[in-house]
C-alpha cells in the first residue's frame, strides 16, 4: 500500500489495514486466495480449510524468498515470462517460449 494523496483519512486507513481485523475482514470474504502473513490473525477467519492451511504455512514459514520474476521489469516477470510459463506447463515448446521472453525483453531496450 502507498498513499498518493496525503490526507489524515487515508493515513487512518492504512493504520486500520495494518491491523488483524482488517486481515481477517478480507480472509473471510475472499474465496480465490487472499492470504495474509499478519501473524495477530486468526486463522480460523478464512473462507476455507485450504486458504486456512495455506494461511499456517505461510505464517510458519521462516524464509521467505523472491523468484526470478520479482526482479524483471513488469513487462516481463508480470508479463511475457508469466505467459511464458503457463504456455509451457501448458505443453509450449520451450525454445518458442524462451524467444518470445527474449524478444518482449530486447523491445524494452
Amino acid at each position: 500500500m502507498s498513499i498518493t494523496d496525503d490526507s489524515p483519512a487515508t493515513r487512518g486507513l492504512i493504520e486500520f489495514l495494518k491491523t488483524p481485523i482488517a486481515h481477517e475482514l478480507w480472509m473471510a470474504i475472499e474465496t480465490q486466495g487472499f492470504l495474509t502473513p499478519h501473524s495477530g490473525v486468526n486463522l480460523d477467519a478464512y473462507h476455507n480449510d485450504s486458504l486456512r492451511r495455506q494461511g499456517q504455512i505461510l505464517q510458519e514459514a521462516t524464509t521467505f524468498r523472491f523468484d526470478g520474476s520479482d526482479l524483471m521489469p513488469g513487462a516481463i516477470g508480470a508479463g511475457s515470462f508469466w505467459t511464458g510459463m503457463v504456455d509451457y506447463s501448458g505443453g509450449a515448446d520451450a525454445a518458442s517460449v524462451a524467444a518470445a521472453i527474449q524478444s518482449s525483453w530486447d523491445a524494452l531496450k
